[in-house]
């Protein structure tokens, strides 16, 4: 699923970056969710995108539970380049055009279900923004609002989405991962 040849010119291009695994058991609806609908694409592009103040971006959709907000995620698709993927799901899902900062890491993940195993991948980048209007241009994305916050909030955007519970639970586990990693790679977990 990685290429590790794209991975080293990333980190030629973009400075180190960390490498981390996690093994993650989740519901049967979670993991019917991975197969489905993340089956057409070969990873995603997490993006903290840092505007002029120097906070990052969140964002929360339509259909999340209340009060759950995140980083903007989205897929590469098959034969897409990781760096144009950034530039793409920017676009797509903020309206903004950016910078690449930093590849911060790649986290590799393996969902498990009972006895069924399925690997995800998600690069991590610390973007500047450059131009465009904060707006989403992917409707079908149904992103209600954006906030912003400071870096050093990322630990706490993270235990939120550890306190979701119920039919989320999966979901927001899985989702905190990339925002306690940043914040730590990132030296702002503290």
């Amino acid at each position: 699923m990685i290429d590790e040849k794209e991975l080293a010119e990333l980190a030629r291009r973009y400075g180190p970056l960390e490498r981390r695994r996690y093994v993650l058991d989740v519901g049967e609806r979670a993991f019917a969710y991975w197969r489905e609908e993340r089956g057409d694409c070969r990873g995603e592009v997490a993006l903290l995108i840092l505007r002029p103040s120097g906070n990052v971006i969140l964002h929360t959709k339509e259909f999340y539970p209340e009060g759950v907000y995140r980083i903007p995620t989205g897929g590469i698709e098959r034969g897409e380049d990781v760096v144009t993927a950034v530039h793409r799901e920017a676009r797509e899902e903020t309206g903004l055009t950016v910078t690449i900062e930093r590849c911060l890491g790649v986290l590799e993940y393996e969902f498990r279900h009972q006895d069924e195993r399925l690997p995800f991948v998600s690069y991590v980048f610390l973007l500047r923004e450059n131009g465009g209007q904060l707006r989403p241009r992917d409707k079908g994305e149904r992103i209600a609002s954006f906030r912003e916050a400071p870096l050093t909030e990322l630990e706490a955007v993270a235990q939120n989405l550890r306190a979701i519970e119920a039919d989320w639970r999966d979901w927001g586990h899985y989702r905190a991962i990339v925002h306690s990693f940043a914040a730590e790679v990132l030296g702002v977990d503290k």
